[in-house]
């Protein structure tokens, strides 16, 4: 066999495998993005929402509606900013996968709180729970259709 067959075997290797990787990772991200986009949200739905309780800012409660994913922190670029000394700039995230919402800590430095608790990695959320932040505290409010699932 000549070099130049070779070479041209071992590239054509190369791209379908290139190819395959390329059709996996899409498949992964796919199967992953089809857990939130199947979800009611994506039809206008609110699955829920988070109001701020502690320290009381104004005489109503802010309200966050929840979304596939939620990110708090000091950060301007977070879905909640929160300003406060004891928060990091990417505190805390609020995800929904395959049906249930889940807190992380994001590696922050002060750790975030799960009624009251300091999570040491992910959290499943429910109805009435209270996430804590530095000196804040948020409540979470699912809607009744979505809690049964």
């Amino acid at each position: 066999m000549n070099i130049e067959v070779t070479i041209f075997i071992l590239r054509l290797i190369a791209g379908l495998s290139l190819a395959g990787f390329l059709l996996a990772l899409f498949v992964v991200i796919w199967r992953n993005a089809g857990g939130a986009i199947q979800l009611p949200a994506a039809a206008g739905f609110e699955q829920g929402h988070l109001t701020c309780e502690q320290p009381a800012l104004a005489d109503e409660a802010q309200r966050y509606s929840l979304r596939p994913i939620l990110t708090m922190g000091r950060a301007e670029a977070n879905t909640i900013v929160i300003r406060d000394d004891y928060a990091s700039a990417k505190h805390a995230r609020i995800v929904l996968e395959q049906g249930r919402w889940w807190l992380e800590d994001r590696g922050s430095r002060n750790g975030t709180q799960l009624n009251g608790e300091t999570i040491a990695s992910r959290a499943i959320l429910a109805d009435g729970d209270e996430i804590g932040i530095g000196k804040y505290r948020y409540r979470l409010h699912l809607n009744r259709e979505y809690t049964a699932l």
